[in-house]
């Protein structure tokens, strides 16, 4: 190799390792970020279960902590809406990390076909080539948690609130309309996620 293309290597190299890295950050996060979609979920479920018992027991908490007689201190209905914010937050930053987990692994997979031509296809392949001939199965199966059986339960999830919300939840006019909005925000959001999906496709 002249000292030119040494150079070349060596810069390649060491933007593929930064590359690699951030990859690997930015999964680390969109799992992190799946499950606490989840946990969102599932307290939301425990709400729509028992909305009157759940805001008892907040109410009783903080009473306890500030010495208070037992009155209301949050509404029920509140801490719906507070639980529909934090999951419109997190889905909304869930949505765009897999897609730019998306976007970085096809670049990471044309850095290391660039990089294999210096090796003759011998290395820089632990991701690439072998990851797609020996693991293909269950990359599809993660792909498919990620980009259908997810978006689909959660879809699912918002009709089923919005139903409850709307005919069982018992809350203020205005705390409907708050809900409804947060709601069709976090399916607006989901809309344009699939769409994204579907275009890279």
């Amino acid at each position: 190799m002249t000292k030119a293309t040494d150079t070349q290597l060596e810069v390649l190299s060491h933007h593929y390792s930064e590359t690699f890295e951030l990859l690997k950050n930015d999964v680390s996060k969109r799992d992190r970020l799946f499950l606490y979609i989840l946990i969102v979920i599932f307290t939301l479920l425990l709400y729509m279960s028992a909305p009157n018992a759940m805001g008892e027991l907040l109410n009783n908490f903080l009473n306890n902590q500030t010495g208070g007689q037992g009155s209301q201190i949050i509404d029920v209905s509140f801490i719906g809406a507070i639980l529909l914010l934090v999951l419109l937050s997190l889905s909304h930053t869930y949505f765009q990390t897999v897609l730019h987990v998306e976007r970085q692994y096809s670049y990471v997979y044309q850095l290391e076909k660039v990089l294999c031509e210096y090796f003759d296809n011998k290395a820089f392949i632990r991701e690439g080539e072998f990851y797609r001939r020996y693991k293909r199965m269950f990359s599809k199966w993660t792909k498919a948690i990620f980009w259908w059986l997810f978006p689909c339960l959660f879809l699912l999830f918002n009709i089923i609130w919005l139903i409850f919300l709307w005919w069982r939840s018992g809350a203020p006019f205005v705390y409907l309309v708050i809900d409804s909005l947060i709601s069709l925000s976090t399916l607006t959001s989901l809309v344009f996620y699939l769409l994204a999906l579907f275009k890279k496709r």
